[in-house]
Order: structure tokens, then sequence, then C-alpha cells
């Protein structure tokens, strides 16, 4: 029985801390769509989206060695 709790336990947590660390623009109605190795590449591809029709705006979540893309769908 311990174990069912604590496993319960750690289970929550874990879900927590995944909605405290995802980015707040999930939260506005974006969808994560990639994951790319430089901001820049990021506002390319989130551009292209947009002109391509695709997105009505988009967000690049910088880190330093990646950026992740997510878009608002048109």
């Amino acid at each position: 029985m311990r174990k069912a709790i604590s496993a319960l336990g750690l289970t929550g947590l874990l879900t927590a801390a995944a909605l405290l660390a995802a980015p707040s623009a999930q939260a506005f109605g974006y969808v994560y769509v990639g994951m790319y190795p430089s901001g820049a590449a990021c506002e390319a591809a989130g551009q292209g989206y947009v002109n391509r029709g695709q997105a009505v705006a988009y967000f690049c979540d910088v880190a330093p060695n990646t950026a992740r893309l997510s878009i608002v769908p048109s």
C-alpha cells in the first residue's frame, strides 16, 4: 500500500514539474511543432509556417544550443 501511495505521489510531482517547465506559450493556444539547432533556424521555420498560411503566429523558446518552435495554427 505504501509503495502505491509513494508511486502516485511521485507521479504527481513529476507531472507538476513538467507543467511548470513547459513554455508559457503552450497555455495560449500554441502547438509544439519541433526543435531547431538555433534561434535563427527556429525563427526562419516559424516565419515559413506563417508565410505558407499554416500558422497565424509562432513562438521560439530559445535555449543555448536549441530552440523549440510552437505555432498558432490557422
